[in-house]
């Protein structure tokens, strides 16, 4: 366990899935159910008597998974009614995550997993969510106010990764790109 005695000690619990949808790997930590919850509870107490903040980093994974394991559904593209679904699976998570004692959450949106695969319009060819710059960029904001309508704007921060080609996730304009999202992010959260 690491040691947080200065101040300013900040710790993110990475890739907690948000659903069981969600999960792509083995032995990877989740927060959808009450037990998960309950299971959290001595972990983020043992980190805060370290003087520790501790957020946890809601996780997708998307098209990346160890699909070859018979645990993990085939990836597919998902359907409108299954991205709301998605929308409210992080809702969830981040209020299970203030349950188990978390100070806040940070939404993985980086890295090729799911939100990185629709913001990339490299592999982003959906047609509700896909296209223009704009329209990419519709899935991560609906999280993020989902989330932030859940626990408070202070409690949210989210990872994105415009320039980094991760699991195949590309984008023609990386910088156009992350500009717009923090753009938005800063004049509507």
């Amino acid at each position: 366990m690491p040691s947080c005695i200065t101040p300013g000690g900040f710790l993110i619990g990475e890739a907690s899935g948000i659903s069981e949808t969600a999960q792509g790997y083995p032995n990877t930590p989740g927060i959808w159910t009450k037990e998960q919850v309950e299971e959290w509870k001595p972990i983020v107490d043992a980190v805060h008597n370290k003087g520790c903040i501790f957020f946890c980093q809601l996780w997708h994974t998307g098209r990346a998974s160890d699909n070859y394991e018979a645990s993990f559904q085939v990836p597919r593209r998902l359907t409108t009614d299954e991205i709301t679904q998605v929308v409210n699976d992080f809702r969830n998570a981040a209020r299970n995550a203030m349950e188990a004692g978390f100070d806040g959450v940070e939404i993985h949106g980086a890295n090729g997993y799911l939100i990185d695969q629709l913001l990339k319009d490299r592999v982003n060819d959906t047609t509700d969510y896909g296209g223009s710059l704009e329209n990419r960029c519709r899935f991560p904001l609906r999280v993020v106010e989902a989330v932030v309508d859940e626990i408070g704007d202070d409690k949210v921060g989210i990872k994105l990764s415009p320039f980094a080609v991760s699991n195949d996730c590309i984008d023609s304009n990386p910088e156009a790109l992350g500009i717009y999202m923090v753009h938005v992010l800063w004049i509507t959260v």
